[in-house]
């Protein structure tokens, strides 16, 4: 009976958590059924891995200290597409899913930002000061992207995140 309780407690966590990014799967797989879908999902060990080798032999990347935000990344996930913009309204997909996400997951908009025919969102969902969700959903003209990160960082260490370094040690086109 003991053995009956704890997995019910189990299972009914890991279907809370399967639950938590319903509407995040919901985009991803309709990015999916399109004709121009690329897209992978990395395990957060092996991006902290590669990170690892990387920083072996860039020191310029050593600098930036990744690794300590890679730690707490359990995966990532990318799917992009190129829809026609003849047949679909881009910017109604993007608002469709904001709602979607703050409606149904409890996500929070963290970054939001717009042009002309570029739109850049970054949601976030948190428990208890931890984010446990961060969603980046970029459309530009016709190309679609959405990014799924699944982590366990705190408020604080995202807060930390000096984007100015960053943005420095990327070559420039």
């Amino acid at each position: 009976m003991k053995y009956l309780f704890i997995f019910i407690i189990c299972s009914l966590g890991f279907v809370s958590n399967l639950s938590s990014q319903k509407s995040v799967n919901n985009i991803i797989n309709q990015i999916k059924k399109t004709e121009h879908y690329e897209g992978i999902k990395i395990p957060g060990w092996a991006l902290y891995l590669g990170l690892k080798i990387a920083e072996r032999s860039d020191d310029e990347l050593k600098e930036l200290d990744l690794i300590r935000i890679a730690k707490h990344i359990k995966s990532i996930r990318i799917a992009t597409t190129m829809l026609d913009e003849s047949k679909f309204n881009i910017n109604a997909i993007v608002n469709n899913f904001i709602k979607s996400v703050k409606d149904k997951d409890q996500f929070d908009e963290y970054i939001s930002l717009r042009s002309e025919d570029q739109n850049l969102k970054i949601m976030i969902q948190e428990k208890k000061d931890v984010i446990k969700n961060i969603v980046i959903l970029s459309a530009d003209g016709s190309d679609l992207a959405c990014i799924h990160l699944k982590t366990d960082l705190h408020i604080d260490d995202l807060k930390n995140i000096s984007f100015a370094d960053i943005k420095k040690n990327i070559p420039s086109k």
